[in-house]
């Protein structure tokens, strides 16, 4: 019987070949959608997933009930929660972004630059499952440290790099450090990257930060780490919470704090949509794209449907037959589900093979590696087993819904009563094309105003040099005798040193900060602190508002020393000035007195996608990066000429250099990739919605064939004919686009309600998405259309 129904489907389909041939692209093109969006969605959510003890894994997160969720924080409070709360079986301090610097191999001539550096607790690798292939990881000695095992590779070569010793030189100096471990390559699914792990103890020896006092490992007031706590088996998260914040609560200061234990399997995505605390992605965007995956392989759906109504009265003699010879309703569903299956099964194999050819150009698409893996995950293929089934059912119970009249009908009078239905999957599917499309101009929108908007300063036309990270002795000599000699080119026009620069980030964030009379508020405030040179301002024209720029003395006696410092607007009125005027010239407490001797224009230091955040500028001869402007002719020849004399001066640093608006534009990526992968969606959903309208065009104009040969022969114009096939068809459509326009409005606000500059919704936007999706759709019907209008409608009457 199974076969019977097979060997009747084929044949059917092959006999319908046309309309055949457009349910399968349309099946292929959603199928294909719905998978790469799919395996985008299931790798999301599995992140961290392998893990032995996820579970009793949790991020500490405090916050003062302001809505701010402070996940960084001083790493002294690890050592005091391991020994005041027995339900505590370790703390793991992870300061990730800070270590970055040169490793080199000593007696050999092999050095080179590395940012995956972290400095992470003892016990990090016995409370995460990272896969130990040598050693035993142990870091709870200074100076010691453990390798991803490419990474060893690159350092040591073929040789066993266990007790090897590298030196690594950053913004603490040089210190040698001892391999005790190697580990695999880290997944990709891992929130926690990295190429080199360096005890965090290393850090408790103060020769060795060199003054930067603020990474104590044991201080209380810099707040530069990811505090994890690993708890004994069965503990409650949430009483933990609790009890946690009256612990910190009895401190002075911090009455109003309040502890939370993020789980740590939801610091991916967050415990749900709604979920304020912070998480590495977001778990409404996860959720859009899982609908959109859904809503693209409705549209393809709909259109096999669609044409399988608009082709039942090819089947009418077909249908009453079996009738006549006792089949059932059941029965013919069978045939029909068997129809559909062997569609799906054609389709879902094509669609496999095209994800396999496809899979190396996800990542560019999504941003972020992709796992084809996840939709082999019992959990993942259930759910596609499921909606193909229940697909397989509808098609089979729909066309039978159809069919179930023809008993009381003949078939040379039979007349389809159901377009309505026809008709308002037509409008379903047109509406999604036209929200999405809408959707991909409003993100396009957004991140074109950022990227336009003035931020307060420029970045346009110059390079910043990454400064040397070991230099050895003579520091200040050296720096001075590079910049000396930069100087010194007349292709340069401007220079500048700063430990960080604009789209990268600042130097480290501080609290305990206030104006010389202290008020209760400012326990609860940061600031983040830039350490900057007296060219600083000029080279990125960020206008100074009241006082004066930092002096070339002041700077050389760093701010540790002179005691200055620079406020930006948003600080200046934290601190309770005024304004700028009122606050150039006053003294604010940070440990010591400082002077403000200037306030600079609130600049947008990060992108548009963060608010400006409260700045303090110090002085120091900064030798982190040198901010460059050079003459626009020759850029390639005189980087060339710097880079010589970079390693003259610096022998043994590589040297790199960017584009200062290239790194700030980076900060974009995520619209960018969101914005591409929305247009991806926006095309396909458009492309199977007209592939549909093309199919049931064509039967319109097939089941018409004799009226428009008629309307020919008693004169009717080409024009006339073509309105006339195609008036029901836009009208769908037009209905479609004004019920799309305000479910997009809806969403788009929504989603541009993340962002503190907003470029807005324009209803320019909005017609043009739908005069597309109203043009693309008469492009489609009219060719149908005019292929009937110029057919010779002698021909046509024949036919008939």
């Amino acid at each position: 019987m199974i076969l019977n129904y097979l060997r009747v489907s084929l044949r059917s389909l092959l006999k319908r070949s046309v309309f055949s041939s457009v349910n399968l692209v349309g099946l292929i093109l959603g199928l294909v959608t719905f998978l790469v969006l799919f395996a985008f969605v299931a790798t999301q959510w599995s992140y961290n997933e392998f893990h032995i003890r996820k579970d009793d894994l949790y991020r500490v997160v405090v916050t003062e009930g302001k809505g701010d969720y402070e996940i960084f924080l001083p790493p002294g409070y690890g050592p005091i929660l391991k020994s005041n709360f027995e339900e505590v079986e370790s703390v793991l301090r992870i300061a990730s972004g800070i270590g970055s610097g040169l490793l080199a191999v000593p007696d050999t001539d092999l050095a080179f630059t590395e940012e995956q550096i972290s400095f992470v607790e003892g016990d990090f690798f016995r409370a995460f499952s990272f896969d130990i292939v040598r050693g035993n990881a142990d870091l709870s000695r200074p100076k010691t440290a453990v390798l991803s095992e490419s990474f060893a590779q690159k350092l040591f070569g073929d040789q066993d790099p266990l007790g090897k010793i590298f030196s690594l030189s950053n913004q603490f100096g040089k210190t040698e450090l001892t391999v005790t471990g190697v580990i695999a390559a880290i997944s990709p699914r891992s929130d926690f990257q990295g190429e080199v792990f360096v005890s965090i103890h290393t850090l408790e020896n103060p020769a060795y930060r060199q003054g930067n006092d603020w990474a104590n490992p044991d201080g209380l007031e810099s707040g530069f780490v990811n505090l994890i706590l690993l708890t004994k088996a069965g503990v409650s998260g949430e009483e933990l919470s609790e009890r946690l914040t009256s612990f910190i609560q009895k401190n002075p200061g911090s009455e109003n704090a309040q502890v939370l234990l993020q789980p740590f399997r939801e610091i991916h995505l967050g415990g749900s949509i709604g979920d304020p605390m912070p998480s590495y992605s977001e778990m409404g965007s996860v959720l859009v794209f899982l609908a959109i995956a859904v809503l693209i392989l409705a549209i393809a759906y709909v259109n096999y449907l669609n044409l399988s109504s608009a082709s039942i009265l090819t089947r009418i003699k077909e249908i009453r037959m079996r009738r006549i010879l006792g089949a059932r309703s059941w029965q013919l569903a069978q045939q029909f589900m068997a129809e559909t299956l062997v569609l799906m099964i054609l389709a879902l194999v094509i669609s496999s093979i095209i994800l396999v050819i496809i899979a190396p150009y996800l990542d560019q698409v999504f941003g972020t590696p992709i796992w084809l893996g996840a939709l082999g995950k019992p959990s993942a293929l259930l759910a596609i087993l499921i909606l193909l089934g229940f697909c397989v059912l509808i098609s089979g119970f729909y066309v039978v819904f159809l069919s179930g009249r023809f008993e009381k009908k003949s078939s040379m009078h039979f007349k389809l009563d159901h377009q309505w239905l026809r008709k308002s999957l037509v409008v379903f599917q047109f509406v999604i094309s036209g929200v999405i499309i809408t959707c991909t101009l409003v993100i396009r929108d957004q991140l074109t105003f950022m990227q336009n908007q003035n931020l307060g300063m420029n970045v346009s036309q110059k390079v910043a040099i990454a400064g040397p990270n070991d230099i050895g002795d003579n520091r200040d000599a050296k720096i001075n005798s590079f910049r000396d000699a930069l100087s010194a080119k007349s292709y340069i026009k401007g220079l500048a040193g700063s430990n960080n620069i604009p789209g990268i980030g600042y130097n480290f964030s501080a609290g305990g900060i206030s104006p010389q009379v202290p008020r209760p508020e400012d326990e609860e405030h940061t600031y983040s602190m830039l350490i900057v040179d007296e060219q600083f301002f000029t080279v990125y024209e960020i206008d100074v508002l009241a006082g004066r720029n930092f002096t070339p003395d002041e700077t050389k006696s760093s701010w540790n020393s002179s005691y200055k410092v620079i406020l930006n607007e948003k600080a200046a009125r934290q601190l309770g000035f005024e304004n700028p005027e009122s606050a150039a010239g006053q003294t604010i407490l940070w440990g010591k007195p400082f002077e403000v001797v200037g306030v600079v224009r609130d600049y947008h230091h990060m992108s548009l996608r963060e608010e400006i955040r409260p700045s303090v500028f110090l002085p120091s001869q900064a030798g982190g990066f040198f901010t460059l402007i050079l003459e626009p002719s020759r850029i390639k020849e005189h980087l060339e000429e710097i880079k010589n004399l970079y390693q003259d001066i610096f022998p043994g640093n590589p040297f790199n250099y960017s584009f200062t608006d290239e790194v700030f534009a980076r900060q974009y990526r995520t619209e960018a990739q969101l914005s591409l992968a929305f247009s991806i969606a926006g095309i396909l959903a458009i492309v199977i919605s007209c592939l549909g309208l093309f199919g049931l065009a064509a039967y319109s104009v097939q089941q018409r064939t004799k009226e428009i040969g008629i309307r020919k022969v008693l004169g009717a114009s080409s024009e006339s004919l073509v309105r006339l096939v195609s008036k029901d068809f836009m009208i769908l459509v037009g209905l479609a686009i004004l019920l799309a326009i305000p479910i997009a409005w809806y969403v788009m606000r929504a989603w541009q309600m993340d962002f503190p500059y907003q470029a807005g919704l324009s209803l320019t936007t909005f017609a043009f998405a739908g005069a597309l999706s109203l043009f693309v759709a008469l492009l489609t019907v009219g060719f149908q259309a005019v292929r009937a209008a110029w057919a010779n409608p002698v021909d046509s009457i024949q036919n008939e």
